[in-house]
């Protein structure tokens, strides 16, 4: 007998896209376009730290696109209980989340109860692994500013710097002279590099890993402090002499904080940049190709 076969793709159906503060246009239109594309519909909660940006995409959505009502929604509120309605409502389908691995656990443990697909995109501390036959002056300018960039609110951003313990000096002095170079100040101003973290919380949260680094033995080689300025500023930091194990080199810090380790060959440095529960991203650094 003849069988056939055929594959139907179908729309999830209802997606809540639930965005984080450090990249809101970006990870809302990455959530909404694939969702609109599959012919889904979208509720998108907003982070409560940048309700302007989805009420901006909104209006564009109103009043711009031929979008029929009700395929595009935006939700903004300071109360966690509006994610914790569509993660749980069984009217929703699916949760797309980004943001920390803390929250991510609980959204895939209470999508559970109602049997919905999650995708979720959640913390890292990647490693930046410099090998010793790198550029070591472009491996440490390269380091240096991508730990600042957007102040260190990034998940992808490599957090941790592994430098073989022969070039450690030498790479550190290099690395900390590009961190203390890094212009921040005003977002609106072309010249500056690095702006402020999103609040007094999130300043206090990275100022107490700093200081929890220093109480375990790290050395702060610049940076370290809130600079003596208005805004949530926090000064591109450096830190030496920090275990593996060490809660600053396991835990996310999200702000500019970069932490160095001192490795002995190869094997040694695969090790510690795979102590870690996440596995975002991360970098290798050198010239040849094969062996990176």
């Amino acid at each position: 007998g003849l069988h056939n076969r055929w594959v139907e793709k179908e729309p999830v159906g209802v997606v809540a896209a639930i965005v984080p503060y450090n990249y809101p246009v970006q990870i809302t239109l990455a959530k909404l376009v694939p969702a609109l594309a599959a012919g889904c519909t979208v509720v998108v909660k907003s982070p409560p730290q940048t309700p302007w940006i989805s009420a901006a995409l909104g209006k564009v959505v109103a009043e711009h696109t031929d979008i029929p009502p009700g395929v595009v929604n935006l939700l903004t509120s300071s109360s966690g209980e509006v994610g914790e309605v569509l993660v749980t409502d069984p009217d929703v389908d699916m949760v797309s989340f980004t943001g920390s691995t803390a929250t991510g656990r609980r959204i895939m443990a209470a999508a559970a109860d109602t049997v919905k697909k999650t995708f979720l995109e959640l913390g890292g501390k990647s490693a930046f692994i410099v090998m010793d036959d790198a550029d070591l002056g472009l491996a440490a300018m390269v380091s240096g500013f991508t730990i600042c960039s957007h102040a260190g609110q990034g998940c992808a951003i490599t957090s941790r710097l592994l430098v073989p313990e022969s070039k450690l000096d030498e790479v550190v002095e290099q690395v900390a002279g590009t961190m203390a170079g890094v212009p921040y100040g005003d977002p609106r101003d072309p010249g500056t590099m690095m702006g402020p973290l999103i609040s007094e919380a999130q300043r206090e949260r990275v100022d107490g890993y700093v200081q929890g680094a220093v109480s375990d033995g790290a050395t702060v080689v610049t940076g370290g402090k809130r600079p003596d300025r208005p805004g949530y500023f926090y000064e591109p930091t450096l830190l030496t002499g920090v275990d593996p194990n060490a809660t600053v080199a396991q835990e996310e810090v999200f702000g500019p904080v970069l932490v160095v380790h001192g490795y002995r060959d190869d094997d040694d440095a695969v090790a510690i940049a795979n102590k870690s529960i996440f596995g975002l991203s991360g970098a290798v650094f050198g010239t040849d190709p094969d062996r990176a």
